[in-house]
């Protein structure tokens, strides 16, 4: 039988090799943050993914001048890590990966991320790429982020590359040893600027849209009764989202999918009583991750999403009728159809 290493041997093997290479914290030198300070960085949420376990704890980036790659600009900088996986490490990921179309699917991936180093150190740090970054596992190159389209197009390729690429997880599964007893090599070169880095690895599951939706269902939402409220407020005092009427037009329709929304949805941080479906944002935001509200263009994070269930009642009554797509909110917070109220008033134009 093989048996991983003991927690702090595998750390022993990181810390090593990273001192041997000048990536971790030096006594002589004030201007380098302690190890105990570097590891308190907490990384930014990310809804996709949920933290498994810490195969790396956050290493602050130095490296030496020594670059093994055939061609680098000059001053690039390097730095080796060496690990070994625990058996629940690998079985988490080798036990559940996917053939498909003659490829490896994994639900569990082995995760890099780098952020910039602050102090004070905040709550939480978001994704930061270091200048001309280039990541080799066990000496295979790393797809990494992409770079800004804003980027100077007329630059060269080489030029391109040295760039600051977009800010995001890598995922590293495929290059990686899925092996208790077999050591992992991650080498990391950079152009060194005027900032510190550090760098982690993780092991976390790879959530989809619709386990975000169920989460976000299931955190209850917003009551009918304190939503209620809030409109007999802004009726009352003349909300200028309301037009000084004394009812108020509210859309059924997404302005993501321009469809009827079937889970409404929006920030707690949003004034506007207008909503948007909960499926189509949570997808657009895994194509692309913005996490904006569509209406008012505010920040709008997954953990600050909320149900809207006065609306989500609206939306799943059985007297809605395919056709409408707008109602009528009234000052005591009921609603009625909007075509039914403009066919009214057209009748009674016709018979005066």
């Amino acid at each position: 039988m093989s048996y991983p290493l003991p927690p702090n041997q595998e750390m022993s093997i990181i810390e090593q090799d990273a001192l041997r290479l000048g990536t971790m914290a030096s006594g002589n030198n004030s201007n380098t943050p302690s190890i105990e300070t570097v590891s308190r960085i907490k990384y930014k949420n990310l809804p996709f993914y949920e933290v498994i376990d810490e195969v790396i704890k956050p290493t602050l980036l130095t490296g030496t001048n020594i670059c093994t790659l055939a061609q680098f600009p000059e001053g690039m900088k390097e730095a080796i890590f060496k690990f070994v996986l625990s058996s629940k490490q690998v079985n988490f990921v080798a036990g559940n990966r996917k053939i498909s179309h003659e490829k490896f699917e994994y639900p569990y991936q082995y995760q890099i991320r780098i952020c910039q180093f602050v102090e004070p150190v905040p709550n939480e740090s978001p994704d930061y790429m270091p200048l001309g970054l280039r990541i080799r596992v066990n000496m295979i190159e790393c797809q990494l982020p992409l770079i800004p389209l804003n980027t100077r197009p007329e630059l060269t390729l080489t030029r391109r590359l040295e760039c600051r690429r977009s800010a995001g997880p890598i995922d590293c599964t495929e290059y990686v040893k899925l092996s208790p007893i077999n050591c992992n090599d991650i080498t990391i070169n950079w152009t060194p600027d005027d900032k510190k880095y550090v760098f982690s690895m993780f092991l976390v599951k790879k959530l989809t849209t619709e386990t975000l939706v169920k989460k976000l269902q299931d955190k209850g939402g917003r009551t009918i009764e304190e939503t209620k409220n809030i409109i007999i407020k802004k009726l009352i005092n003349d909300d200028p989202e309301l037009a000084t009427t004394s009812t108020y037009r509210f859309s059924l329709v997404c302005p993501l999918s321009m469809m009827r929304m079937k889970i409404p949805a929006k920030s707690i941080h949003c004034d506007h009583l207008q909503c948007f479906d909960a499926s189509i944002f949570i997808l657009m935001n895994e194509k692309r991750q913005t996490w904006r509200c569509p209406t008012c263009n505010k920040p709008c994070l997954y953990n600050d999403l909320l149900v809207e269930n006065y609306f989500l009642d609206i939306v799943s009554s059985p007297t809605l009728k395919d056709c409408t797509n707008e109602v009528e909110i009234l000052p005591d917070g009921t609603w009625k159809m909007y075509e039914e109220i403009k066919k009214r008033k057209i009748t009674d134009i016709s018979n005066s």
